[in-house]
């Protein structure tokens, strides 16, 4: 099996508005489909994480940045969807960080039309988990 290159896409994620964090993770999911279909291997990590996030609310974002950035360990480049913020974006700002060290290329990407991605805006609802004690 060859092993294949992977992609990190990079986006602003967390803002006040809930709206605009439903966009953000609307464009993130487009533009991992549209390189996916294009035969990229992509790894968005609000693509991965939006639905987790809602499961598992108690984790501070901090363990999904630990999470993120492992992956981005194995990552081959660094692909940073310019959506509205990106630079001053506190998570972005931290996988560039790691990628320069790590000597990851990093590339940008501009954002697409709004009107590409907004059908793609779903809520998911908290879900309370189960527990098995009494």
């Amino acid at each position: 099996m060859q092993r294949v290159k992977l992609t990190y896409l990079a986006c602003p994620f967390r803002h006040a508005d809930i709206n605009i964090q439903k966009k953000r993770c609307a464009a993130a999911h487009y533009v991992a489909a549209q390189l996916s279909s294009q035969g990229h291997h992509i790894f968005s990590p609000l693509t991965h994480n939006e639905i987790l996030m809602n499961l598992v609310q108690s984790l501070p974002k901090e363990h999904w940045l630990d999470f993120d950035l492992t992956i981005l360990s194995v990552c081959q480049r660094l692909l940073i969807l310019k959506l509205e913020g990106w630079e001053s974006s506190y998570g972005i700002g931290l996988e560039i960080a790691f990628a320069k060290k790590r000597g990851i290329p990093i590339e940008e990407i501009e954002a697409p039309c709004e009107s590409e991605f907004l059908p793609l805006i779903r809520s998911f609802p908290p879900i309370k988990l189960a527990s098995n004690n009494p």
